[in-house]
């Protein structure tokens, strides 16, 4: 659009290729409710006032309307739907604009799944920027299908416009040795006047100051307000996380003033199928925070514009002359629920469900992600344990929480070989390393599931995505292994040599092509038959799909063995 085009519908010359009439609009810039009406002309807002003509007219009989809401951190993997997919749950919840770091995929498939997220989304009605990712692989500690260094990073970023800059840099250890790989992505990213995002659990003091002098600006892993205080005083934007697991919005909401709350954002981060249909996505993230005490217009810029103007978005998270026609229509800003949702200036959704056919391009899906699984199937012979010791070192979950401890405990031989034993909650878990020919997997033992029968396995395990199982019982391990296996990539439960349920993920051993509601739904039948086989946890597969991440504390499993992850070491299984 050249600015010329514009100028006759904003001075009211012309009528407007849309008016939206009788409007009450959150100015996010000057926190007051304007009555008027909106003048758009092709995807852009031409005007606010007393407009009278469009080529088309919606009068919203004096609701709000609200800028698309923004999503600012945010794995659309996670959702277990592929980007499409996705696009069509959020847009029918008001969220207009999401960043994503498709680590994840990255981790399996490298640069061709960053482009694969890309291309598949190009001109969908959703504005989808990504963050290249600046762990792949995560650790030393675990096989993943890629490498991404700064040679790959370098024609990359100037290829691709939608790059917004660096994916959280989990690895803060290695930014404060001054690791030269890492330090040279960032610089490479920073001289190019993109965004370094960051992820330091529990870092302060003069720690986090080193943090932030790598020009790390944001942060998404506050637990508590006294933390996120100290990274927003100290110059980090500070993303709120609601997800699935990470919940930290009522624990944060104690922190936003009057004062700071220009720095402070709403992400998800990890939001699964069932949450995101139940809850909602930003939407939800804005009622609650309402609910918590945060006045209405506080949350909405939290939601909008205080996130574009942190990642330079220059036309999104307002309702204002040249900015996006990107808005939600809304009858109360204290039961926020997003009643219209509009984008680039066409009604994409209504009462929550979208109205619009939502298409990706054109884009045959690379062999490296229809293909992810290169491992053979396994074998009992495989996975049994011979004993050298009647004490091993178990891997103890707990439910809601995505951290370990390392409990040792006595076991029976029985031919020379240990075996799960649900009498002592000892379950065995297997991780094999899916990328590889020959045949590469790791044992150990895990207690806190309660399982009494059956086994499950995953290829989703964060973050190089290895095939994970986890059994009362060999034979169901195994069944359920290979399951996944033949189906490139899934979520399976088997209990007494049967598949019970199955979820294919055939992209990448991480996305479905399914619609999410039927993901939902087999997710809910999953949790049904494991809780009704013993299953003392809410979601096991999510703690199965954690368990592989070496980095969070405090005992870990990889392809590669056992990992002490405060040391960043291995550990035998037998003590």
């Amino acid at each position: 659009m050249r600015i010329s085009d514009i100028l006759p519908v904003a001075l009211g010359k012309l009528p407007a290729d849309l008016l939206i009439k009788n409007a009450r609009i959150v100015n996010v810039f000057s926190g007051e409710i304007e009555e008027g009406n909106v003048a758009i002309f092709r995807k852009r807002i031409a005007g606010i006032g007393d407009y009278r003509e469009g080529k088309k007219v919606i009068d919203i009989k004096g609701a709000y309307l609200v800028p698309g809401l923004i999503d600012g951190h945010v794995h659309i993997e996670s959702s277990m739907v592929d980007p499409i997919e996705f696009a069509r749950a959020v847009l029918s919840r008001g969220t207009t604009t999401v960043i994503a770091d498709p680590h994840e995929i990255a981790n399996v498939a490298g640069l061709t799944g960053i482009e694969y997220m890309l291309y598949y989304t190009e001109g969908i009605p959703l504005n989808l920027y990504i963050m290249l990712p600046s762990c792949v692989p995560a650790t030393k500690l675990e096989t993943s299908g890629a490498e991404i260094n700064i040679v790959d990073m370098i024609g990359f970023v100037e290829k691709h416009p939608r790059i917004l800059g660096l994916g959280e840099v989990m690895n803060f250890p290695g930014v404060l040795a001054g690791d030269e790989g890492l330090i040279a992505k960032i610089e490479l990213l920073r001289h190019k006047y993109k965004k370094i995002d960051g992820h330091a659990p529990g870092l302060s003091g003069k720690e986090l100051n080193a943090y932030i002098c790598a020009f790390i600006r944001s942060d998404h892993e506050s637990t508590t307000a006294e933390e996120a205080k100290e990274k927003l005083a100290r110059g980090m934007q500070v993303l709120v996380r609601e997800g699935s697991v990470a919940k930290n919005l009522d624990a944060l909401i104690p922190f936003i003033t009057e004062m700071n709350y220009p720095y402070a954002s709403f992400c998800t981060d990890d939001k699964h199928p069932g949450d995101m249909l139940e809850e909602g996505h930003i939407d939800y993230m804005v009622r609650r925070a309402i609910q918590k005490g945060i006045d209405p217009i506080i949350a909405i810029r939290m939601a909008t514009i205080n996130t574009a103007r942190h990642y330079n978005l220059r036309s999104m998270g307002a309702i204002a002359p040249g900015y996006k026609a990107d808005m939600v229509v809304t009858d109360s800003l204290e039961d926020f629920s997003p009643k219209l949702v509009i984008k680039d200036a066409q009604v994409v959704a209504r009462e929550g469900r979208i109205v619009t056919e939502i298409v990706g391009n054109k884009y045959e899906i690379p062999k490296p992600i229809k293909n992810s699984f290169g491992c053979p199937e396994i074998t009992l012979e495989d996975i049994r344990i011979s004993a050298t010791s009647n004490r091993v070192r178990a891997i103890r979950v707990f439910d809601e929480s995505l951290l370990t401890k390392e409990e040792i405990v006595e076991v029976n031989f029985k031919s020379g070989y240990i075996e799960p034993d649900t009498e002592k909650d000892l379950l065995q878990i297997v991780v094999i390393n899916r990328y590889r020919k020959e045949k590469e997997l790791s044992h150990g033992f895990i207690r806190g599931t309660g399982l009494k029968r059956g086994a499950v396995a995953t290829s989703v395990g964060h973050d190089s995505h290895n095939l994970c199982v986890i059994g009362s019982n060999q034979e169901d391990m195994v069944l359920a292994a290979n399951t996944v296996i033949r189906h490139q990539g899934g979520l399976v439960v088997t209990v007494d040599q049967k598949v019970l349920e199955f979820i294919p993920l055939s992209i990448g051993g991480l996305m479905s092509t399914e619609k999410m509601e039927v993901v939902a739904e087999k997710i809910n039948h999953m949790k049904e038959i494991l809780k009704e086989n013993g299953s003392l946890l809410d979601d096991l597969f999510m703690t199965v799909s954690f368990i592989q991440l070496p980095v969070i504390p405090e005992i870990r499993i990889t392809d590669k063995g056992i990992v002490d992850a405060r040391k960043g070491e291995f550990r035998s299984l037998f003590v």
